[in-house]
């Protein structure tokens, strides 16, 4: 399995001998052995360090002179410290162009398991070898994440732009705090995805809600969230920008063993990356296929400049053709390498738009393309009210399309969803009923509140289907109906309600709350009877 791969290129002091001293030097604290960097620059074949198993090859000539381009590849395997049966393959190729000019350096980290028994975890890392690397060998400008940056009103419009560059290939972390706190430090989150992503911090003074008017609300985080903004894809709406949001709560381990939030965004950001550069990886068997070329090269050259006879010209004729056959190979590989990468950019377009149209229709960004532009979508919207007629719609579509016709008024959080699939899963039945109440919310219930009449209108508009507030709740009770918007807590005591068994498919609870500031409902939980 591929974990890991990143691609740097180096300005080193020393040149090539520089990273390959480091990697020579890294390999013997790992293995607790020495390593000898000129035999590792010359090309090691095999050598087992305390199960430590290290190659190397290079294109160094019999003279051991470099010729340029100079090519490099290592290999370090060893076994999983804990987790029988998985081993653990480090690989470091480079590539020079000229003497003195930039190193070209990838990095991989991969897994071999014995069999599909090995079914134990993989915590997502970057081997601390790009560290050192990074440190000493000067990388050149522009190296995402070098460096941390803040995210304050008066640099958001840059930030904004950097975002929506067409031009950006490198992900976007961005780092809220709460009450001061950060969750995930930025700096130890900065090394792990150094060469991957730029780290962005949201300072704890800053007004997250100005921010939001500035940038929106899809490329800021709050309440301590981090958000993961991957490059965008061009559509013919424009740049559409994927995201990824990851909330401390989900990580409350902190053991060496246990999941860790850098981890889960190094690995959300490399399931992206991995196979883009792995394919512009120096691997050992790519070393090996130029010395093989040269070798060919070298022998029918010295053939032919020698008086020999017509035997020994016809087998350096074979060794000329050989030469130019693995040439054309080696051409042959490369055009199909750019055209795989030109149809995954055409596959890419068009996932962005698809995308961008379902994001709309979800009715959490009701204003990002123009309207007639959704007329393609609109049988999703057709299909919910057919199903509903016919009395086999589920409760979370029901809940989806009120949040698309009624967008301008409502918003609902992924809790609500959530919690209105997991009605869905055990049967939910009475979801005519629930779209009755829930158009009544955004539609009667919300222009009384809008009017500033407040919930002394809401019998008129529910009956006994609605509850302002409940009385006895424990704390955990309370903890229950608290839900997150905008970065601030909110209890959510009102609620709207049908049936009274213990059962999610015969029961509905309606949490909300009415945003005044924002004019607008904001459903916290949609589903189960919430104990108290």
């Amino acid at each position: 399995m591929l974990v890991y791969a990143n691609r740097f290129e180096f300005e080193p002091e020393e040149g090539v001998e520089q990273l390959i001293k480091i990697i020579a030097s890294w390999t013997g604290r790992k293995a607790r052995g020495y390593v000898d960097p000129a035999r590792l620059i010359r090309g090691i074949s095999s050598l087992t360090i305390k199960e430590f198993a290290i190659s190397s090859w290079s294109t160094i000539g019999a003279d051991e002179q470099a010729t340029f381009p100079f090519l490099f590849s290592f290999r370090l395997v060893h076994q999983d410290e804990i987790i029988k049966g998985r081993q653990w393959i480090t690989e470091v190729g480079v590539r020079q162009d000229e003497y003195g000019g930039v190193v070209d350096c990838s990095v991989l980290l991969k897994t071999d398991e014995v069999s599909a028994k090995v079914t134990a975890p993989i915590k997502v890392t970057r081997p601390k070898l790009v560290a050192e690397l990074v440190e000493k060998c000067r990388p050149i400008n522009g190296t995402p994440g070098l460096f941390i940056k803040n995210l304050t009103e008066e640099t958001a419009d840059a930030f904004l732009q950097e975002i929506e560059k067409t031009s950006r290939k490198n992900a976007i972390i961005l780092i809220s705090s709460k009450e001061g706190v950060f969750f995930t430090d930025p700096e130890i989150l900065r090394r792990q995805v150094l060469g991957l992503a730029q780290v962005v911090v949201i300072p704890s003074h800053v007004d997250t809600f100005k921010l939001e008017e500035i940038v929106g609300r899809r490329f800021t985080a709050f309440a301590g969230a981090t958000k993961v903004i991957f490059p965008g894809r061009t559509t013919t709406h424009g740049v559409f920008c994927e995201t990824a949001i990851f909330m401390p709560d989900n990580f409350p381990e902190k053991s060496r063993e246990a999941i860790t939030i850098e981890s889960e965004i190094l690995a959300a950001i490399t399931h992206r990356s991995n196979v883009p550069l792995s394919r512009k990886h120096v691997s050992i068997e790519a070393v090996r296929f130029e010395v093989l070329r040269s070798k060919l090269g070298h022998a029918a050259a010295q053939a032919k400049s020698t008086d020999s006879s017509e035997e020994i010209k016809y087998f350096a004729d074979l060794l000329d053709e050989a030469d130019r056959e693995l040439d054309a190979k080696g051409q042959e590989i490369e055009i199909l390498n750019q055209q795989l990468e030109e149809m995954e950019s055409e596959s890419r377009k068009s996932q962005a738009t698809i995308d961008a149209l379902k994001h709309q229709i979800s009715g959490r960004q009701s204003n990002e393309f123009d309207e007639d532009e959704l007329g393609e979508v609109f049988f999703d919207i057709r299909n919910t009210l057919s199903a509903l007629k016919a009395g086999c719609a589920k409760l979370e579509d029901a809940l989806r399309l009120v949040s698309v016709l009624y967008s301008d008024r409502l918003v609902v959080l992924d809790t609500a969803f959530s919690s209105a699939a997991e009605s869905d899963k055990a049967g939910f039945n009475h979801t005519s009923k629930a779209y009755e109440l829930l158009t009544r919310l955004v539609t009667a219930y919300w222009q009384s509140m809008a009017d500033g009449q407040g919930d002394q209108q809401a019998k008129n508009v529910f009956g006994s289907s609605f509850t302002a507030n409940e009385a006895g709740m424990s704390n955990e009770g309370k903890k229950r109906r608290i839900f997150n918007y905008r970065g601030h807590d909110i209890l959510m005591e009102r609620h709207l309600k049908h049936g009274v068994k213990n059962s999610l498919a015969e029961t509905l609870r309606v949490h909300f709350d009415w945003v005044a500031k924002d004019n607008k409902i904001v459903i916290g939980h949609c589903g189960k009877h919430l104990d108290f």
